[in-house]
This record gives C-alpha cells, sequence and structure tokens, in this order.
C-alpha cells in the first residue's frame, strides 16, 4: 500500500509509527556512556521519543536552529525526554570507570549529556535520515565539551558520533511530517550534478576547475580524487578504488568529466580509469560463513566430497570447511545425518 502513496506520505507515516513503534533503544548508540544494559536503569523509550518529536513539531520551518538553542528551547517548554529511571539509576551509568565514573555525583549528569545526547541521536539518525531535516554537521571529536568536568574525561574524545550535529533546519518535508502544514510540493528531481562546463583533465591526471563549481561537482570530485589546491583535484588510483569501496561508481566519474570538458580525456586518464575499473569486483565480499572444524583430514574430506554436504561447504586446508551462513542449518542436517554432528 504504501509503494501506491506519494513519497512524502510514506515518509511521513514511517515517522509518525516510529514515534510511537520503534524497538531500538536510540540511547544504546552512545556508547562512552557505560552501564545502560543493567536492569531498571533506562527509562521507557516510547516516552523520550514522544518528547523529541514534539520538539522537532515545535521548530520554525526554513530556520537554521543550533542545537543548543534547541535544547534551552526544549527545557523551557518542558519536553524532556528523561533517561535515568531515578536518581539512584543515574549512579549505575558511568563513563569509563563505575564508581569513580558514575553519573550519579552532583554536577555530572548534566541535561546536555543524558538528554541532549538522546536527542541527538533521534534527530541525526532518524529524522535527518527519512530527510525531515536539513544538518550542519562536523566530526565529533571535540565538537562539544560539555562533559569535560566529569572523571573520565581526559580520556574520553567524544560522548557519541553525535556530538558533531551543529545545528538544523526543518524543510518542507518536516514540517509536512510534523503536522505543521497539511501540503507537500517535491522539488523537481535532479539526481546528477549538472556540469557547468568549466573542467580541465590534464595528462598528469590533474583536474582544473577554470571557474566556480556547483556544490555537487564539487561534492563529486572530492569523492573521487585528491585535493590539491582550491581548483586543484588529482586522480590517484588509491582515490578511485577508495570511492569505489564506498559504493561509488566509475562509470558515473568518466560521464561527468567527458560532458564537464570541451575535448577528450586524455590517454593518461582514461588509462587510469580503465585499470581501476578492471580491479573493481575482481575481489568481492560474498558475505559471513561459518568455519567448521574437523578433528582430522579424512572426516574433512568426506564432508567436503559427499554429496549431501559437499554443495553447502568450501574446504579450506585439510581440517577446515566454510559454510554459508545461510547454508548452516542444511549443512549441519547433512552433516548429522552421516554420523558427524556439529558441536
Amino acid at each position: 500500500m504504501a509503494l501506491t502513496k506519494p513519497a512524502h506520505d510514506t515518509l511521513a507515516l514511517l515517522w509518525r509509527r516510529w514515534l510511537s513503534r520503534g524497538v531500538i533503544d536510540e540511547f544504546s548508540r552512545v556508547e562512552a556512556i557505560k552501564g545502560q544494559r543493567a536492569a531498571n536503569v533506562l527509562t521507557a523509550v516510547k516516552p523520550r521519543r514522544a518528547q523529541v518529536g514534539a520538539a522537532l513539531a515545535a521548530c520554525a520551518p526554513g530556520e537554521w536552529t543550533d542545537v543548543d538553542t534547541l535544547f534551552r528551547t526544549m527545557r523551557k517548554a518542558g519536553h524532556d525526554p528523561r533517561i535515568a529511571r531515578s536518581e539512584r539509576a543515574l549512579w549505575k551509568l558511568y563513563l569509563e570507570d563505575p564508581e569513580h565514573g558514575s553519573l550519579g555525583y552532583v554536577g555530572f549528569h548534566n541535561w546536555e549529556l543524558l538528554q541532549g545526547r538522546y536527542t541527538l541521536a533521534v534527530l541525526f539518525e532518524y529524522a535527518a535520515v527519512l530527510g525531515l531535516v536539513d544538518v550542519e554537521y562536523r566530526p565529533p571529536v571535540g565538537a562539544r565539551d560539555d562533559y569535560r568536568d566529569n572523571w573520565g574525561a581526559d580520556w574520553t574524545e567524544c560522548i557519541s558520533r553525535y556530538d558533531g550535529l551543529l545545528a538544523l533546519r526543518l524543510n518542507p518535508l518536516g514540517a509536512c511530517a510534523t503536522g505543521q502544514t497539511t501540503t507537500y510540493l517535491p522539488a523537481p528531481a535532479d539526481t546528477a550534478p549538472k556540469s557547468t562546463g568549466g573542467l580541465k583533465v590534464l595528462s598528469n591526471h590533474d583536474v582544473v576547475a577554470l571557474d566556480g563549481l556547483a556544490p555537487a561537482e564539487t561534492l563529486l570530485l572530492d569523492d573521487f580524487a585528491e585535493r590539491t589546491g582550491d581548483r586543484v583535484w588529482a586522480l590517484t588510483s588509491a582515490s578511485l578504488l577508495a570511492a569505489a569501496d564506498t559504493g561509488r561508481d566509475l562509470a558515473e566519474l568518466r560521464h561527468h568529466l567527458n560532458a564537464a570538458t570541451t575535448v577528450p580525456l586524455p590517454q593518461t586518464v582514461t588509462t587510469l580509469l580503465a585499470d581501476a575499473a578492471r580491479r573493481v569486483g575482481q575481489v568481492r565480499d560474498t558475505g559471513p560463513v561459518h568455519l567448521i572444524e574437523c578433528a582430522d583430514p579424512a572426516v574433512a574430506a568426506l564432508l567436503a566430497t559427499d554429496r549431501r554436504t559437499r554443495t553447502h561447504c568450501t574446504r579450506l586446508g585439510e581440517l577446515h570447511l566454510a559454510v554459508p551462513l545461510d547454508r548452516l542449518p542444511t549443512f549441519r542436517k547433512a552433516a548429522l545425518a552421516q554420523g558427524y554432528p556439529v558441536a
């Protein structure tokens, strides 16, 4: 049914449903705060999410808000996604050491450290991923210092990956999803960066921007090449393969370079791109496997060659078999039938 509706209606529905029905506790991703798995420590997730959802719905659409201002607004409005069940529960949460780093000490469990980090997790992991907010983000190390007075802070570079979330803006989709507007007009689709036609590709693998580039073009070059100057990028085998490792398609870069230049690409560059494309896919991740160890080579040979088990495993050396995760139940059943239960 969701596939037949406009995408913005589906995303808005996902946000509202998730606020009341999500399973995973987002605070578990704030890894620096330990002790979360102890009994009767954390509050229920649903009321916490509702508080963050209400805070987001109170944001003015189209206006940037830094997170500290958001925190102050939430506290003033009473939107408090309380983390610990009680004062006693706070003593079980800690940084680095359960005794010296306990958050139960006065002044060691400030709002920004607990409710604030939870709020950032919800906004970054869910609101931003669904496209409801635009965000300003930087690497988290050193982004916030609101925990530096805590014991153990000298060894803690950041409290969470969300420390780098600096500001957010509720966009038109977010305004629709939070009920501030009843209609949403999607922007025209623009899946590929449009070239300004101002690139020059040199035979030494440098890409030079003759004029200003569109932001999307800059991001594309940053992904595939190493920036060596304000308007210069260097294509290298390492940069191309690193981009491919993250899922980028080398054909996308080649197509863009051809469209952005007025002359054919130098032979050295086409050779570099072709060599990188040839390497992509030669090593594949086929998924997790179970390593089965046999007591002697005869058993390993039997299981690797018997018609009932050979299609479910690959022999590795004299004593070991590799069994794909999805074939393990069938392999175990077949091995048991031969009198070799897998321990």
